[in-house]
């Protein structure tokens, strides 16, 4: 039997507030605004984790981005993001976020963040202070 190694971070959990106008014809909040949802949550969760907002000294982009739909988000109840580290590469990481109501998940997304040169504006390695800050939010499990 294989030998499983866990790394357990701790995921950022943020209740994220809907506005009436988010919601489409079909009564629930558009697919195209919970992505914008997604993103809100991961700007958030990379503030809480590293102090900084995407656009300061070294940007980071994004290069992917994979979403499952699983239910509607409907305004009215509460919507809780939980946000963690799936993967750290050399000059990416991956972020795993799921969009919850009712405890169930409504959206799940994967996306992979570059982090870029500000003056070439190519791929640039990771520094220790992000890498650190990164893996306290690293949640993974490796055969």
């Amino acid at each position: 039997m294989a030998e499983i190694n866990q790394v357990q971070g701790t995921k950022f959990l943020r209740e994220i507030d809907l506005r009436w106008s988010d919601q489409d014809a079909n009564g629930h909040v558009n697919n195209a605004r919970a992505i914008t949802l997604v993103e809100e949550a991961r700007v958030r969760a990379a503030l809480h984790w590293t102090g900084t907002f995407p656009n300061g000294e070294r940007p980071r982009v994004v290069r992917s981005l994979n979403v499952d739909f699983f239910r509607p988000i409907n305004y009215g109840p509460e919507l809780w993001a939980h946000v963690w580290i799936s993967r750290i590469g050399s000059t990416s990481y991956t972020v795993h976020h799921e969009l919850h109501q009712n405890g169930k998940p409504c959206v799940v997304a994967e996306t992979a963040i570059v982090q870029l040169n500000p003056d070439t504006q190519k791929p640039e390695p990771l520094d220790d202070h992000m890498r650190h800050a990164l893996g306290a939010a690293l949640i993974t499990e490796q055969p």
